[in-house]
């Protein structure tokens, strides 16, 4: 069986009610993240802690770095996982990140090179490391968010 994908493309920009659910879809997909970082309709970046709260939070959000790390690291057939966790302020030279391993209850941080990592890669994505070049881990960015 062959596929012409220019054909289906062409036929599907001549259908309206296709192109409206992609764009439907599209929307929708992101209300549902905008969405996703609400608790009881206030969105969570502006909720205030408590101290203790906050510690809590910060103790829960480690453990929850560490085993998802741990499981991922006990498989490195995917490659090495990091999280991007820093760039480095005014460093107009070398264009330094700091990329973050949790193992063994300790953060471990390394250097890494914008030049090696994704293009537009922002700060607490999920990258792995493969033959020297870091690759964008969409899913493990949503699961750690």
């Amino acid at each position: 069986m062959e596929l012409n994908l220019n054909k289906i493309v062409e036929s599907i920009k001549q259908n309206d009610a296709i192109e409206n659910f992609i764009k439907e879809l599209g929307n929708t997909l992101l209300n549902y993240n905008k969405n996703d970082r609400k608790v009881n309709g206030e969105d969570m970046n502006n909720i205030e802690l408590t101290a203790d709260e906050e510690l809590e939070f910060n103790r829960k959000e480690f453990e929850f770095l560490q085993d998802y790390f741990k499981k991922e690291l006990s498989d490195l057939s995917k490659g090495e996982i990091y999280m991007v966790t820093n760039q480095y302020e005014n460093d107009n030279e070398y264009h330094r990140y700091k990329v973050t391993q949790y193992k063994d209850n300790l953060e471990c941080k390394y250097i890494a090179f914008e030049k090696d990592l994704p293009v537009n890669v922002q700060l607490g994505d999920i990258v792995r490391k493969i033959n020297g070049k870091y690759i964008y881990d969409g899913q493990a960015t949503r699961d750690c968010k």
